[in-house]
C-alpha cells in the first residue's frame, strides 16, 4: 500500500506585512479561499486507486494540475490547522508574528484558536486511520503545517515514511508505505 502525500500549491496571495487583529484574520480566510500557482509533483509510478483532497480550495486546485480529470474524494480531516489573532487589537503587528502568537497558542491548547494541538492530533489520527483502513494506493494533497501531524500518526500504524522534515515545499511529496 502506497499512501502519497502531497502539499499544495504555492497560494497566489500576497500577505500584508503589517495587521491589525481583524487584517490577520480577513487574511487568514482570504488565505482559505485563493488560487494556486502552477506547481510540479513528482510521484512514484502506480496508479492510485483514490484520490484525497481537503475541503479547503487549494488542496482541489493542486490536485486539478497533477491529475486534470480525475475524481477527487474531499475531507474536512486533512485539512489545514486553522489560525486566526492571539488577541484582539487595533495594533498593527508583522504577520509572521500574528501566526507566531497564533501556534503558540495552539500548542497551548489555548481555546481562542479555532482547533487545538489535542484537537489536531485527534484528526491527524482519524485521517491517518481511515486511509489505513481502505488499504488502497492513494495520493492526499494537504496542508503543511497538517501534513506533519498526518505522517506521525501514518508512521505509528506502521507505515515507513520516506522523509521527514518540519517544513515541506509546496508541492512536495512524502511517500509513506505499508
Amino acid at each position: 500500500m502506497i499512501v502519497a502525500v502531497i502539499r499544495h500549491a504555492k497560494v497566489d496571495m500576497k500577505w500584508k506585512f503589517m495587521m491589525t487583529s481583524a487584517g490577520y484574520d480577513k487574511g487568514c480566510a482570504d488565505y482559505d479561499t485563493a488560487g494556486v500557482l502552477p506547481v510540479t509533483v513528482r510521484l512514484p509510478e502506480t496508479e492510485f486507486e483514490r484520490i484525497y483532497v481537503s475541503a479547503l480550495p487549494r488542496t482541489t486546485a493542486t490536485a486539478r494540475l497533477v491529475f486534470a480529470d480525475r475524481e477527487f474524494e474531499s475531507t474536512a480531516l486533512i485539512n489545514e490547522v486553522p489560525e486566526r489573532s492571539g488577541f484582539d487589537t487595533g495594533l498593527k503587528l508583522p504577520m509572521f508574528l500574528w501566526s507566531v502568537i497564533s501556534r503558540i497558542q495552539w500548542f497551548f491548547n489555548v481555546p481562542r484558536q479555532p482547533e487545538t494541538r489535542a484537537q489536531t492530533r485527534l484528526r491527524a489520527r482519524k485521517a491517518a486511520q481511515y486511509l489505513s483502513q481502505k488499504n488502497e494506493d492513494c495520493a492526499v494533497f494537504c496542508h503543511g503545517f497538517f501534513m506533519i501531524f498526518l505522517l506521525q500518526e501514518l508512521e505509528k500504524l506502521g507505515f515507513k515514511i520516506d522523509h521527514k522534515r518540519l517544513h515541506y515545499s509546496n508541492g512536495e511529496a512524502v511517500i509513506c508505505r505499508k
